[in-house]
């Protein structure tokens, strides 16, 4: 007997060993291995993604700006990561914001247009991802972009539900604000949101268009006019040659600065007006002002999230959507992928202040943003993803890596949406035109349906950034220079260069083009470009000319 027991101990002992385990995992106790597997976070983590519209991020505090503005954001960022070099896909809002929330190009997520046909963007979005999670999911939203379309044939006012606000359990939308001159108001329903979900597990979007032109539209006194000069009267309110019938109000409107050309006024084809000094200091002081009262809204939310006890168990991710240009190459506005239009602020907040203070230096894009949260929150990244997490950086991981190239799609919305619509709906609403230009109104509009029927919906331009480099390939220049809004407000040919290469070290305004000085640089970046592109293109979302288009009433 006592032999036997001893040549079958380690039986013995295993079963005794694993019977105990029975009785433990009867009380409701783990077992050491049970125990050692990390709960993945995303069983206990909330996400907010806060996505500002033109937020430029060199007038934050936190990126340098000497005015301040920003306190709340620059409270926020001393407790995140903070990201110097934040790229965005492309210009144009929805474009740039879906390749955010799915991580893929916008000519692979189908996002290419304003006018969204139902079947043209499929691509798996980041809330669609998190419902699976079970994520309660909400979006509230003060860009039209994401939410209002009218049908193209009848004129109705339309409901997208197959675009942005898919996968979201409720998704708001504002109305005007109090002072009736824009739905680009702060989206304050967030607030009312948030204290009736406070206990589920919630992804919650925020989107705001406060930021677009008109600057300040929807700011209230006195935060509207806490910059504006004493006894400053806008230019466009002094300007000479104008008909009588012709006014604009004080808010800096797209009717008026789509006319500014290398800071000219353009009226009648002929400059009547160059900005100045405090005409540039009036616009940027507006715009200010409506950086400032978003602060104050990032305040308010951040203060809320503390009252109901959900800061340090929620990830928040604020952003820019894009920026906008404010003078500095004499346009407005983001009509190109310049530098002040395509660098972004990133700021991350982990639960706990886990990696607060940490500054990452190297190049990161739009595409990283879906990644990152998944890779927090322990779930697994969709394999067709074409970013990365950038959760590697922020650990300062040794190997880590930002993007050494990212790259741009400029869709070329203004060209093309005027041969289509946008001259008809402002002609129609009433926009401001002299006598000569509506004269040639129709004409130019014939012109550029014709130039772009000839592509269907046509490539637009294409951009590669590295941290020390930038370069832009113009694919139709010979159609830009002949159908470039420029050239019809200005009423003259305004050359187009097809490359465009920028020293951002040295030049990170942009002021001068260096192509012919470093052509192996050309040379190295155009072959990155275009391989880039030709897979692009081999992956691209199907687009017909015969889908149904629906449009924004812009801007």
């Amino acid at each position: 007997m006592f032999r036997h027991f001893t040549n079958n101990s380690s039986i013995v002992i295993t079963t005794l060993f694993l019977g105990v385990l029975g009785l433990l995992s009867g009380t409701g106790l783990c077992s050491p291995l049970e125990s050692a597997k990390p709960t993945p976070r995303h069983e206990s983590t909330n996400v907010i993604l806060i996505s500002l519209q033109c937020l430029r991020a060199d007038h934050l505090g936190v990126y340098g700006y000497k005015r301040n503005i920003s306190d709340n954001i620059d409270a926020l960022a001393k407790q995140s990561a903070v990201f110097d070099d934040a790229i965005s896909q492309a210009n144009l809002t929805p474009v740039a914001q879906m390749s955010v929330l799915t991580s893929k190009y916008p000519r692979v997520n189908g996002m290419v247009s304003f006018e969204v046909a139902k079947d043209m963007v499929t691509s798996r979005t980041l809330p669609e991802i998190l419902k699976y999670y079970g994520y309660t999911t909400a979006a509230t939203i003060s860009s039209p972009e994401f939410f209002m379309r009218f049908d193209t044939e009848s004129g109705a006012l339309i409901n997208p539900g197959d675009v942005f606000s898919r996968s979201f359990d409720y998704y708001g939308r504002t109305a005007r604000g109090p002072q009736g001159t824009s739905i680009r108001v702060a989206p304050t329903d967030a607030f009312q949101w948030l204290k009736g979900n406070k206990d589920k597990k919630f992804f919650l979007w925020i989107g705001s268009g406060l930021l677009h032109m008109p600057y300040s539209a929807e700011v209230p006194q006195p935060y509207q006019t806490m910059f504006d000069a004493p006894g400053y009267v806008p230019f466009w309110k002094r300007l000479p040659g104008l008909d009588e019938d012709v006014s604009w109000g004080d808010n800096p409107e797209y009717d008026i600065f789509s006319r500014v050309y290398r800071n000219d006024f353009y009226w009648g084809f002929k400059p009547i007006y160059h900005l100045n000094e405090d005409d540039l200091k009036y616009v940027n002081g507006r715009y200010d002002a409506g950086v400032y009262y978003t602060d104050l809204y990032v305040g308010e939310l951040l203060k809320l999230l503390d009252d109901l006890e959900l800061k340090e168990k929620t990830l928040i991710v604020l952003q820019s959507m894009h920026g906008d240009d404010l003078g500095e190459h004499g346009i407005f506005f983001h009509y190109d992928v310049t530098e002040p239009v395509i660098k972004n602020a990133l700021i991350m907040r982990f639960p706990n202040g886990e990696f607060g203070g940490r500054r990452v230096s190297e190049q990161v894009q739009g595409l990283d943003v879906m990644p990152t949260i998944l890779n927090y929150l322990d779930i697994p990244v969709p394999h067709d993803a074409q970013g990365k997490s950038v959760i590697p950086l922020v650990r300062g991981d040794k190997d880590a890596t930002g993007s050494e190239y990212v790259f741009i799609d400029r869709m070329p919305w203004w060209e093309y949406t005027l041969s289509k619509w946008y001259l008809e709906l402002q002609n129609a609403s009433g926009a401001k035109f002299s006598p000569v230009e509506s004269a040639k109104l129709k004409e130019y509009r014939d012109l550029l349906q014709t130039s772009f029927d000839k592509l269907g919906y046509p490539p637009g331009d294409i951009a590669v950034r590295t941290g020390e480099w930038k370069l832009i390939l113009r694919m139709n220049r010979d159609i830009l220079e002949k159908v470039s809004w420029w050239r019809f407000i200005t009423g003259t040919l305004q050359p187009v260069e097809e490359l465009e290469l920028y020293d951002l070290k040295n030049d990170p305004g942009e002021y001068i083009n260096v192509a012919h000085k470093h052509p192996n640089i050309v040379a190295q970046l155009k072959s990155k470009l275009l391989d880039w592109n030709s897979r692009v293109e081999g992956q691209k979302a199907v687009y017909k000319k015969s889908d149904k288009r629906y449009i924004i009433p812009y801007p």
